[in-house]
């Protein structure tokens, strides 16, 4: 592969109106750019890492892929870090024989070298930490639908109609609490709740990263944005809410005790409360009548021009079972979307399985990504 054709069209631009924001966990999303092979640090520009080495597993065999017809070479363009995403491309690999390659980069940006390539595109897989991107390929009718037999099992929401992507696997938008500071009955109960002047100079937010945008485009969507807007204005203006860089950020000062509460994707709580922090977990609005944990799913696809169509849907059907969907969870501790993928110890106390979250309503792809661009626009004074 030529410089050329590894080479970006454009540089990451997290707040450009059709940019999509990875939402990433401890740099789930890969950065801009990236270099290395999954084993070193990420450089500044996208190549292709080939797996060299097979990830044991312990979870239960995946079923054998069911062709005998399938290609020996698979390229995946992956969002997803590369350290994150090596284990399971090395159980992939293990388990067939393919030698699969990855591309890491920022998920629009990778979006955008799809459609740049077209029909001459190296990629089978298209890997993304924002499902928004898969559908806006998608619509460019780049992708190659595929309903595996194991599709069914993933809520609809998190999933396209006609099978072009589906996703893997997800994270909740949460309240992370700090428990040495914060007694369990004054536990907000909704987002909204700490609005309150009584947790002023208590609350830390990361920036519009890690999912924020789409946790901001579903608030606009479900209250309106002229309350959303009064709700995050009220939080950073008069309760004095910290904005940090990201996740890993809050969920540290948060555990140290520097701040009370703070807004995170679930997984950064998972390592720090197995470390034995002083941490809980609220999942918000729960009740009757209110709008729901936000769960934001990670997607795969395969690509309408894949040279490796075969292999490609494989992967899908592996990354959907148990055995292909342990070493995402284990990495991050995120959670399966699929019902019949157990959770196991993946997780840490206080963490629920999808069934058991009161999820936000489905949302018109068309209005999230409206809201979305709309909530980049008006929230980057208030978030830098």
């Amino acid at each position: 592969m030529t410089p050329a054709e590894t080479r970006l069209v454009s540089r990451r631009v997290a707040l450009g109106a059709v940019t999509s924001l990875a939402v990433a966990a401890c740099g789930d999303a890969a950065p801009a750019a990236s270099s290395a092979v999954a084993s070193k640090p990420s450089g500044p520009a996208p190549t292709t890492a080939v797996a060299t080495s097979a990830a044991a597993s312990t979870t239960p065999a995946a079923p054998s892929p069911t062709t005998a017809a399938m290609e020996k070479e698979l390229v995946i363009y992956s969002a997803r870090r590369e350290a994150l995403m090596m284990p399971t491309v090395e159980a992939f690999q293990k388990k067939t024989g393919v030698k699969v390659s990855v591309k890491s980069g920022g998920s629009a940006e990778l979006r955008e070298l799809v459609a740049q390539e077209g029909a001459a595109t190296k990629a089978d897989i298209f890997f993304t930490t924002d499902w928004v991107d898969a559908e806006l390929l998608r619509r460019k009718n780049l992708l190659s639908p595929h309903v595996s037999p194991l599709t069914e099992g993933v809520p609809a929401e998190f999933r396209a109609a006609d099978g072009a992507w589906t996703g893997v696997i997800a994270r909740s938008r949460n309240i992370l609490i700090n428990t040495n500071l914060v007694k369990r009955e004054d536990y907000p109960a909704s987002v909204f709740d700490l609005a309150d002047p009584k947790w002023k100079g208590k609350v830390a937010a990361s920036t519009l990263r890690d999912g924020v945008p789409i946790w901001l485009a579903s608030l606009i969507l479900l209250k309106g944005e002229a309350a959303t807007l009064e709700f995050f204005t009220t939080l950073i203006k008069q309760n004095g809410m910290k904005v940090f860089g990201g996740g890993s950020e809050v969920t540290a000062a948060v555990s140290q005790g520097e701040f009370a509460a703070g807004f995170i994707n679930h997984y950064y709580y998972v390592p720090k409360k197995r470390e034995g922090a002083p941490i809980d977990l609220v999942y918000p609005d729960q009740g009757a009548g209110q709008i729901g944990t936000l769960v934001i799913p990670l997607a795969v696809a395969a690509t309408k021009h894949a040279p490796h169509p075969v292999v490609a849907k494989a992967f899908i059907d592996f990354v959907l079972t148990p055995e292909g969907a342990a070493p995402m969870m284990t990495m991050e501790g995120e959670m399966p979307l699929r019902p019949d993928v157990p959770l196991g110890d993946h997780g840490a106390p206080g963490v629920l399985r999808m069934h058991e979250i009161k999820r936000t309503a489905p949302f018109d792809v068309d209005k999230l990504i409206a809201a979305r661009d709309r909530a980049i626009e008006i929230f980057t004074p208030l978030f830098t």
